[in-house]
């Protein structure tokens, strides 16, 4: 605070000149002339007064150098490129908020992000361009009319930086005729029954099915009509076998973090500068990436952008993974693959065994059940 208060009354450094050092103590002490910061060198005193210079103590010394914020803004009215600075600075804070400096796009599907930023550019969505300039329900009418694998369009300004958000239109065609008639076994089965809608049965219940085997075929011969031809169409539920095995080794690698750490920060301005940071290597440090805006009282946005990368070094230490544990990730492995492989069937059996070979522990499971096998 008293650091503060002495650049705003002003201060200076003073010297005396040859053989007046005890006549300029003297005579600050008897007209109580505030120093400090007294020192003494090669017969000279040198000291620090502050406030108003006494012209009187200029018969005794000289003054060596002078500072304060009076002495400054002074300074400053011979400096006329500092208002131009300052102008500008204050208008490209004033207009910064109210341009649009970076345009992203966000795309959900496979849409073609290129023309869609073509036609935005086109039409004044790009980066430069004043906020009050841009149409958004024009560029979004315009980009779903002209993109057809586009299904939704928004185009959001926040700040200084614009995004627009896409999804992807799904196209659903007709399925082509691919010119079988018949239908075949898609697997190995015991036939449960058969259920014909066109075409003629050439399997019956009871019977074992190989994979490839005929089971409805769509050629056929009629009493009145000869021998005609069909699309064949028709279920054969049989009862089919399916297995899969799951693995869990015995042990694992784990991180082990060294608590060092290090930082590096890089910077876009107008949407330039560094993209990647810094080299790492991934088998020796984890990385996580921080990007943030640079505001100024909090309110307006400079089209500046700091990233900062952070690298936390680690070790890989070798864990032994109990049977409990593995029991456990086993399950969840075989939950999901169990849906998986009967999702068109119905369960009427299965036999899971579990045991323990070369370095990992394995479950085996045996599903049989019920499903259309005709296709």
């Amino acid at each position: 605070m008293f650091k503060l208060l002495e650049y705003i009354i002003g201060f200076r450094y003073m010297k005396t000149r040859g053989g007046e050092k005890n006549a300029a103590l003297s005579y600050m002490q008897k007209n109580n002339v505030f120093f400090s910061n007294l020192t003494e060198k090669d017969g000279e005193a040198y000291f620090k007064t502050v406030g108003r210079l006494d012209k009187n103590l200029l018969k005794y010394a000289d003054t060596v150098s002078e500072k304060g914020l009076l002495r400054d803004i002074k300074r400053s009215l011979y400096r006329p490129g500092l208002y131009f600075g300052a102008l500008f600075f204050i208008t490209a804070l004033i207009l910064s908020d109210s341009v649009i400096w970076e345009v992203r796009y966000a795309p959900k599907g496979g849409e073609n992000v290129e023309r869609i930023g073509a036609l935005a550019a086109e039409n004044g969505l790009k980066s430069g361009v004043f906020k009050s300039s841009v149409n958004k329900e024009n560029i979004e009418n315009l980009i779903m009319l002209k993109c057809p694998d586009v299904s939704y369009v928004n185009v959001d300004i926040k700040g200084t930086v614009a995004t627009v958000v896409t999804d992807e239109r799904v196209l659903f065609y007709h399925k082509k005729d691919d010119g079988k008639t018949d239908l075949f076994a898609s697997e190995d089965g015991y036939i449960i029954r058969c259920e014909t809608f066109a075409g003629k049965t050439v399997c019956e219940k009871g019977q074992t099915v190989r994979k490839g085997d005929l089971l409805i075929t769509g050629t056929y011969d009629t009493f009145h009509h000869g021998t005609v031809t069909v699309k064949a169409r028709g279920a054969v539920y049989a009862l089919v076998k399916r297995s899969f095995l799951c693995e869990c080794p015995d042990t694992e690698y784990e991180k082990a973090y060294t608590g060092k750490e290090f930082v590096k920060r890089s910077y876009k301005i107008f949407s330039y500068g560094e993209e990647n940071g810094a080299e790492y290597e991934k088998d020796k440090y984890d990385k996580t990436t921080d990007e943030k805006s640079v505001s100024v009282f909090s309110f307006v946005t400079l089209p500046i952008k700091v990233r900062t990368d952070t690298y936390r070094e680690y070790t890989l230490i070798r864990r032994k993974i109990s049977e409990r544990e593995a029991n456990d990730r086993l399950d969840k492995t075989y939950e999901k693959q169990l849906a998986g492989i009967t999702a068109d069937g119905q369960i009427k059996e299965q036999d899971v065994k579990r045991y323990y070979e070369r370095g990992s522990y394995k479950l085996y499971c045996e599903v049989w059940l019920i499903t259309n096998i005709a296709k």
